[in-house]
């Protein structure tokens, strides 16, 4: 079968103990079968260990929510004492992630992080394709759906990847795109088509604090920046290939998905809302600090994909707004996207 990836994807490292927002801290690593069985058979006071460090095929974290095999200097001990092909799924792959597609598997690394997002942000998108052994995809779907949502996909990413397109517009066409795809699925589109009046950015930014957070400090942060939205100053011109990038990232990893859901002008939703909260949260950094650097694009890129798509109720609710909320309408994200 082939298995699609960005060609970055062969670039990714885990920087391991030097990230400053390790995966092994703040959330709950479930233990698959394989791993559990092996960890029962483990001998000696390091199998002790893990026996006592498990329950309900999970890792018990410590009080300060970190998993209780990462060491003082941000490294696992399972890794160390036992062996990479040692690590728990969830573990070895994060943060790799895989979808199934009957002839085809796709893959990529999340946004979420810190050595992934520098990557993201800072690669050309490009799609590399191989041949692997047939892997069994997770459900079966309409051909006829698939073979109409790659060929929208495909026309996304050609706008997306057309710099001479100002992002602003190619986003709006990224939007009409879905829009002609979802008409295929129900008629008519669904989405909230009515007027809204206020301002959008700040009802958007409003939706957001409402969101489940992941990190405590991610609500106060939210909170402070809708309070600047009306100050921040202009989009700065070379965050663009930034934001055109996540944008990129985004239809690859989720468009696809809508053959099962239904859901393509949801997934096209997320991509330019992300681009439009991702920009203003820049431009929040900059009036603070005067700039917002490569590093501070990264990192502000990656707690928001924490807060969203790495949160399953978030993502749930947020396609449920996509469709009832009038400031997500196509017409009012269309309106945003010209102050990025």
């Amino acid at each position: 079968m082939i298995y699609r990836t960005p060609l970055y994807c062969r670039s990714f490292r885990c920087i391991a103990g030097d990230c400053r927002d390790s995966c092994c801290k703040g959330w709950e690593i479930d233990i698959d079968s394989s791993a559990y069985e092996f960890y029962q058979s483990v001998e000696g006071e390091f199998g002790e260990r893990l026996r006592r460090s498990i329950n309900d095929g999970s890792f018990v974290l410590t009080a300060d929510e970190r998993c209780p095999f990462l060491n003082e200097h941000g490294l696992c001990d399972i890794y160390t004492e036992l062996g990479e092909d040692k690590l728990c799924r969830i573990c070895s792959d994060h943060p790799r992630y895989f979808e199934w597609f009957g002839s085809f598997k796709e893959g990529g690394v999340g946004l979420c992080c810190e050595a992934a997002a520098k990557l993201i942000l800072s690669s050309p998108f490009l799609l590399h394709e191989e041949e692997i052994t047939f892997e069994e995809a997770s459900g079966d779907y309409d051909e006829e759906l698939m073979d109409l949502l790659l060929d929208a996909r495909s026309e996304m990413f050609s706008v997306l990847s057309d710099e001479s397109i100002p992002l602003d517009k190619a986003l709006c066409r990224v939007l009409d795109i879905a829009d002609e795809a979802q008409q295929y699925i129900d008629m008519p589109s669904a989405e909230h088509t009515g007027e809204y009046c206020g301002s959008a950015l700040d009802a958007v930014f409003a939706c957001f604090e409402s969101l489940e957070p992941i990190d405590e400090s991610w609500l106060p942060y939210i909170r402070k920046c809708r309070t600047m939205l009306g100050s921040a100053p202009a989009t700065d011109s070379a965050h663009q290939p930034y934001l055109r990038r996540i944008a990129l990232y985004i239809i690859f990893r989720y468009l696809l998905k809508s053959v099962y859901d239904g859901e393509v002008l949801g997934y096209a939703k997320f991509a330019v809302v992300s681009v439009i909260v991702i920009s203003s949260l820049y431009r929040c950094r900059a009036s603070v600090k005067g700039s917002c650097g490569f590093g501070e694009c990264a990192d502000i890129a990656k707690d928001y994909s924490k807060e969203t798509e790495y949160c399953e109720e978030n993502m749930e609710q947020l396609l449920k707004l996509f469709s009832t909320e009038a400031f997500f309408s196509s017409d009012i994200l269309k309106e945003l996207l010209g102050g990025i």
